[in-house]
């Protein structure tokens, strides 16, 4: 008995892992994201931050070497901002350069299609499932709800990714029937994107550790967010858990061969 149910334990363990790192990824992106949105969006920075959130997560899992390739444009665009431009610089001059420089990688270096052929669809569903769920959670707040970060957080990574992974292969049908001369502009584009994301963790870190005290709107919402942060995380990677457990028991697809 124990010998047959191997390999189904195995996909169990397998996917709660992976959801588990979905959620530990999730959860300090919303978190950040709803901060800085606050202050312009009011009661729709919930929803723009989770279709935010959902963009940035899809981006990064299905881009693969395109990611890793954004990761190190982030790093090293805003290590040079830093010891170059240090006592003047903000963090709108390192998303700046991160997304040029990720834009520019993009357009300049040719990747593995399987790696990036469907990121637009992905990153698409990811937003929109994002947006979904978030409108949901937003709707109970202005109706009167009090709903705290951990709850939202929760909430999110579970609907977001049941949607995500049951709408996923749709769209992917139809943005892989774009023509393949975008490839180079929607690589760029996620490059960008991933790059300003590790370009801002880079950036907070340095500036925490340096003392950095300039009036900057990110590092006050990092400042924010830091006493709640860690069992948001937790909570990102709790629900990941479930979640995954939940669509490998209700056989839902995987989505890792688009």
């Amino acid at each position: 008995m124990s010998i047959a149910l191997l390999p189904v334990t195995r996909q169990l363990l397998m996917r709660a892992i992976l959801w588990a790192l979905i959620g530990a990824i999730y959860a300090p992106v919303f978190v950040v994201l709803e901060g800085l949105l606050a202050p312009f969006l009011v009661d729709f920075a919930l929803a723009a931050a989770a279709a935010g959130a959902g963009v940035i997560g899809a981006a990064y899992y299905s881009a693969r070497q395109a990611a890793l390739a954004a990761s190190v444009v982030g790093v090293m665009a805003t290590l040079f901002v830093l010891m170059t431009f240090y006592d003047e610089a903000t963090f709108i001059h390192v998303a700046l350069l991160c997304g040029a420089l990720g834009m520019l990688t993009g357009l300049a270096f040719k990747f593995p299609s399987r790696c990036t052929e469907n990121v637009v669809g992905k990153s698409l569903v990811g937003g929109l499932s994002g947006l979904v769920s978030g409108g949901i959670l937003t709707a109970l707040v202005l109706g009167g709800l009090e709903l705290s970060p951990l709850i939202a957080v929760a909430f999110l990574v579970s609907v977001n990714g049941v949607i995500y992974v049951a709408s996923v292969r749709h769209v992917v049908g139809m943005t892989g029937l774009l023509p393949r001369r975008w490839c180079p502009l929607a690589e760029g584009v996620v490059i960008g994107a991933v790059a300003i994301f590790f370009g801002g963790c880079v950036w907070a870190f340095t500036s925490t550790l340096s003392g950095y005290d300039r009036q900057d709107l990110f590092l006050h919402v990092i400042e924010s967010t830091a006493t709640v942060m860690p069992l948001a995380v937790a909570c990102g990677v709790s629900s990941g858990v479930v979640t995954g457990v939940l669509l490998e028991l209700f056989d839902f697809d995987w989505v890792d061969d688009l």
